[in-house]
């Protein structure tokens, strides 16, 4: 007796999950996409959660104190907690927008906290572009001052501290070289400001329109690209969708490369045109994991 309900037991259950994928395969199209529907939420809501939980960009936003990257984190954690509540409420709408808006800000985030290795870069180039423009100035200066003239304190003064800039640079002590450069600054513009007549001296490079549109589209294909690995750990798709993913960030990465290397030539709008198509890969790759790139632009340009 024991042994038949065994036996009967394995049938009762296979009869249950048949007629339960019965209902399924005959549930209304209305009631499938709303299926659907939340369950693309409860991805965008879990990958937000995610994001704002990153230990790596958790140890960059501690080693920076009070920061606008911190502001806007702590601002997409805010939003990502207003999803959760409208995910629970069963409000899918909010609960999309709110997720959206939550990883537009922690990728933002992300972006404006780099890590020790890109802080040191940047201050790096930071340091050679300033020399570069304030050793113009020097040259400058000193091509007006006549032969056995004696130097003015200000342009005196500022040829040593360059110096001194220099040294801290080949010590990677950028910080102290950012400070040098500073004072080397104040000696050149209120020295020249002084010397030739009390004009203003203004060396600021003036960008053009597409050059200012080249930066923010490329700030939204990074911040597409940083999203991708994070969509990928917590998404999971299958192999064939990653595939798909991979190879539209390949493309969006090569695209983004020569448009780098067309700014670099000169020519913002050639580069700002690649750039779009970069970032439309972008928005392909994470739609391939399941996450609509589309929802995610940081404001940027159309």
């Amino acid at each position: 007796m024991s042994h038949a309900r065994a036996r009967r037991r394995p049938r009762a259950v296979t009869r249950e999950l048949a007629l339960g994928l019965v209902a399924l395969a005959f549930m209304a199209p209305g009631a499938a996409r709303a299926h659907e529907d939340r369950a693309q939420v409860e991805q965008r809501v879990r990958l937000a959660a995610r994001m704002v939980t990153d230990p790596s960009t958790l140890q960059r936003l501690a080693s920076q104190g009070p920061s606008p990257a911190r502001a806007h984190h702590d601002e997409g954690r805010l939003h990502q907690s207003m999803a959760e509540e409208a995910l629970t409420r069963g409000d899918l709408a909010t609960a999309r927008r709110e997720a959206d808006e939550a990883m537009r800000l922690l990728a933002l985030a992300r972006r404006l906290a780099p890590d020790d290795t890109q802080r040191r870069a940047a201050a790096r180039r930071r340091h050679e572009q300033t020399a570069t423009t304030l050793q113009r100035l020097v040259d400058a200066w000193q091509a007006r001052v006549a032969e056995g003239e004696p130097l003015d304190g200000d342009l005196f003064a500022a040829i040593g501290l360059l110096a001194t800039a220099q040294h801290f640079a080949q010590e990677g002590r950028w910080d102290e070289g950012a400070h040098t450069l500073r004072l080397a600054e104040q000696h050149l513009l209120g020295g020249m400001a002084r010397a030739f007549g009390g004009q203003e001296i203004d060396y600021t490079e003036r960008a053009l329109q597409p050059a200012d549109a080249y930066r923010i589209e490329l700030g939204q294909v990074q911040a597409l690209h940083e999203l991708l690995p994070l969509a990928l750990r917590e998404l999971q798709p299958a192999p064939q969708a990653q595939a798909l993913a991979q190879s539209h960030a390949d493309t969006g990465r090569r695209l983004r490369e020569q448009a780098q290397q067309l700014a670099q030539a000169g020519d913002p709008v050639a580069a700002l045109a690649l750039l779009r198509q970069a970032r439309q890969h972008g928005q392909r790759a994470l739609a391939a994991t399941g996450l609509n790139g589309a929802g995610l632009d940081t404001g940027g340009l159309r």
